[in-house]
């Protein structure tokens, strides 16, 4: 029986969009523990910081792969919906 095997590396979008979901999460919880709080202001932007730093790690570790490619793609959207994320926060 012949197995059929995908080359195509998931693990790495799959990676970048649940830390998308996660940085929206705690986003959220620190916007809602502390509204209209510097507090709130500083816990997003050090988070955003962190969040971006890991996509430049998981980006490097993919070798560099084209934006057009799987993991590209997800390391971009990824990479968006962070910097998204952070402006309302940032703003107020």
């Amino acid at each position: 029986m012949n197995e059929f095997r995908n080359q195509m590396d998931w693990l790495t979008p799959v990676q970048a969009l649940a830390l998308w979901a996660a940085h929206f999460s705690v986003l959220w919880a620190a916007s809602s523990i502390f509204p209209d709080q510097a507090l709130a202001r500083w816990i997003a932007i050090a988070l955003t910081a962190a969040a971006l730093a890991i996509l430049w790690w998981l980006w490097k570790r993919a070798g560099r792969v084209a934006v057009t490619s799987t993991p590209g793609l997800g390391i971009a959207l990824a990479g968006a919906g962070i910097v998204f994320g952070v402006v309302p926060a940032i703003i107020g």
